[in-house]
């Protein structure tokens, strides 16, 4: 078995002659790649590329910081999602509609009534290629046209159409917070007026205008409370106003809303919730006679920020778990709307702790006089409303400056840059990879063209197919001059004997007496397949033998494409071989001596052509011809059919001493070979060897054995053609 493995394996030199075999194969392919290569290079339409870059930076507003306090915010975006943002069906959406893009391409279009908007943004889209420039900030914006002004136009315009959605997104914050501080701020001046004229009424008309001292502290207290509640409701007023321009934004996108009470009715979110009540309940009592540093102090502000964060968390999971999607403008809209939507649960925990404190002075105030308790309640709401109408107004200030201050993140380093020359075909690599390919593609039809191509080659396959059969004789291509009669053409041994062809003949019939430790007198010849040169060899071979003074028969036994009549020209008299098994006729009317002065070779043509010759040659009459020629002849040469055409072959050659088959280099199919092979070994017949037919000379010994038997080592030039010599 590993014998075998290792025969069928490729050597380098085996490689070698594959392409020395199929060299104008692999050269046609190469040339014809390289062709289309260069074709292609002249009729492909030129693509042209601008370039603009772009510096992203974290989000930036005015110098005045968040009018609403401390943020909880999670950073400036990645680069990657920048890059997935200049690209979003927004912004395409608006570079369409300010360069006017949908006429453009109609104008330019085979069916300008079968564009659309979808079409546009998905030819943009494949245009369009936004990458980041090593680890930094910039990003480039490349759009690839074979218009070079609509690539410049559309990345300069894509710069802009992007600051400007960066500007919008951060401007909705800021603009929802001041529309309601402006709403908010006539009423509380209202309010404010309507406190100050009843605490004025209630002293002319009381004459109380002074509270004691246990009065006042407690007034103190009451207003610092209300005065906190007041800012914590401005500030759950704006959370509620940004989430709703939020939930408009996400609206218009056709996204999912997540409500606040969805939020709020949530258990988890309600126990968190209570749980920062009771923690900041415990902190205000505590802070006034504690120090900041102390244990108790510094751990309930822990628990504070770690119930805070579990909340954060516990949103951020009901909002993730109703949204699936991966643009990353939703992603940054949702992102806002998970802080806002925590900001506002733990505002409204504040607010509930803030109450339960105010709460406790609200009944030491019950249990004041009468008017005291009446004056008190006028002082405080006028303080209070003060105080609130101070801080709307300071907040609207800082909210214009924020609105205004706010822009973009994004700078233009560099406005689009048209590349002077095509990007697209690269000639120089475009040429390269088609030679690559092209050898490749050559290799490739090589190798295929040698698996596609079942026939013999080289001595080798012969060798692999039949393993321990010996090669008996060498014959070598024959360049026939067709101006000679074809007996002449096909009998080299009798008309050249002293060609190189002639001695490969000699050679073969010697190898042939060899062949057996028993000399062979009955030889019989058969191929694989036809048109493989078994009768032109057992003409040669029974020529060869005869010169040598052996008497010597040749027999015609192919009885269903008889050609030694033909080769020798005999005379047709329709008596042969058939006409001695069915008729009668005897031999000695049957045989014919065509030869002049080779009085030792004689033929028994086929005759009557049978109209069953498998019959004919199984019976017994065909054995005891055999017998009785065998005391005649000292050879006797049998012309057989092909042996996978009929089964004749493998019969006659039972009463033979062995056979020789013959295949044909580029002529016999290696299955056939094989299958030939093995029809001899099931049947008991003695092969003798096989014959290699039509063997290249350059490729062989042969080349330095023409060149001994040519004069002077020279070639003889004459009209000669290639050709396969006929069955």
């Amino acid at each position: 078995m590993e014998e075998e493995k290792q025969e069928n394996e490729l050597t380098f030199e085996d490689i070698l002659k594959i392409f020395k075999n199929r060299f104008w194969w692999f050269f046609l392919t190469v040339i014809v790649t390289v062709c289309i290569t260069l074709i292609y290079l002249f009729t492909a339409t030129p693509i042209y590329e601008a370039t603009a870059t772009l510096k992203v930076d974290s989000s930036k507003q005015g110098s005045v910081a968040d009018i609403f306090g401390s943020q909880m915010t999670t950073g400036s975006s990645k680069i990657s999602t920048e890059i997935e943002l200049i690209k979003s069906r927004r912004n395409l959406e608006k570079v369409i509609e300010n360069l006017n893009l949908v006429d453009y391409f109609r104008a330019n279009s085979e069916n300008p009534e079968g564009v659309t908007i979808n079409d546009i943004i998905k030819t943009l889209n494949d245009m369009i290629t936004v990458s980041p420039i090593g680890d930094t900030n910039i990003v480039k914006i490349s759009v690839q046209s074979e218009d070079p002004d609509l690539a410049r136009r559309v990345a300069d315009e894509l710069s802009l159409v992007y600051n400007d959605l960066l500007k919008s997104l951060s401007q909705n914050e800021y603009t929802a917070r001041r529309v309601f501080i402006q709403e908010q701020i006539p009423k509380v001046e209202e309010e404010l007026q309507n406190a100050q004229d009843n605490l004025r009424k209630f002293k002319e008309e009381n004459n109380v205008f002074i509270l004691d001292e246990e009065a006042k502290a407690i007034l103190q207290f009451l207003v610092s409370y209300d005065q906190q509640l007041n800012a914590y409701q401005v500030q759950l007023n704006g959370s509620k106003a940004k989430i709703d321009a939020l939930n408009d934004v996400l609206k218009s996108m056709d996204q999912e809303i997540i409500s606040s009470e969805t939020i709020s009715i949530n258990p988890v979110v309600s126990n968190l919730r209570n749980q920062i009540v009771n923690i900041q309940v415990q902190l205000a009592g505590i802070e006034g006679t504690k120090s900041p540093n102390d244990p108790e102090v510094l751990k309930l502000k822990e628990q504070l920020a770690q119930a805070q964060e579990m909340l954060k968390n516990e949103i951020a999971t009901i909002v993730t778990s109703q949204v699936k999607t991966a643009n990353p403008q939703y992603n940054s809209l949702y992102a806002q709307l998970i802080e806002e939507q925590t900001r506002q649960q733990v505002t409204q925990s504040t607010i509930q702790s803030i109450t339960a404190i105010r709460d406790t002075y609200q009944t030491q105030l019950n249990k004041l006089p009468a008017l005291e308790q009446k004056l008190m309640d006028y002082q405080r709401e006028v303080q209070v409303k003060e105080n609130l109408y101070v801080l709307l107004l300071e907040k609207l200030e800082e909210a214009r400056i924020a609105e205004a201050g706010v822009i973009g993140t994004a700078n233009i380093i560099d406005s689009a840059y048209i590349s002077p020359n095509p990007v697209k075909p690269n000639k120089t690599l475009t040429a390269a990879i088609g030679g690559v390919l092209g050898i490749f593609l050559g290799i490739l039809v090589v190798f295929l063209m040698e698996y596609m191509d079942k026939r013999l080659k080289e001595e080798s396959d012969v060798k692999r197919i039949l393993k321990n059969a010996p090669i008996l004789g060498r014959i070598p291509h024959v360049n026939y001059n067709y101006d000679e009669e074809e007996s002449k053409r096909e009998l080299i041994v009798l008309n050249d004997p002293v060609s190189p062809i002639s001695e490969a003949y000699k050679l073969l019939t010697t190898n042939i007496d060899f062949s057996s430790s028993k000399e062979p007198n009955v030889i019989c010849f058969s191929s694989p397949g036809p048109s493989e040169g078994k009768t032109t060899t057992a003409a040669n071979v029974a020529i060869s033998y005869a010169q040598i003074g052996k008497k010597t028969l040749l027999m015609d036994a192919d009885m269903r494409r008889p050609r030694i009549e033909k080769i020798f020209e005999l005379k047709s008299r329709n008596v042969g071989l058939v006409n001695h098994l069915l008729r009668g006729v005897p031999l000695e009317r049957a045989i014919q001596s065509p030869i002049e002065g080779l009085d030792t070779l004689d033929i028994l043509p086929v005759g009557v052509i049978p109209p069953n010759p498998t019959a004919v040659l199984t019976s017994n009459e065909f054995k005891i011809m055999l017998e009785k020629l065998k005391e005649q002849y000292e050879k006797i040469i049998i012309d057989l059919p092909p042996v996978l055409v009929s089964s004749d072959s493998v019969i006659a050659s039972r009463y033979s001493d062995g056979i020789v088959l013959i295949t044909r280099i580029n002529g016999t199919i290696k299955t056939g070979l094989r299958n030939a092979y093995d029809n001899i070994n099931v049947s008991g017949v003695k092969l003798l060897g096989t014959v290699i037919n039509d063997l290249n000379v350059q490729s062989s010994n042969y080349y330095y054995y023409y060149y001994y038997y040519s004069e002077d080592g020279e070639k003889k030039k004459r009209r000669k053609r290639r050709t396969t010599v006929n069955d």
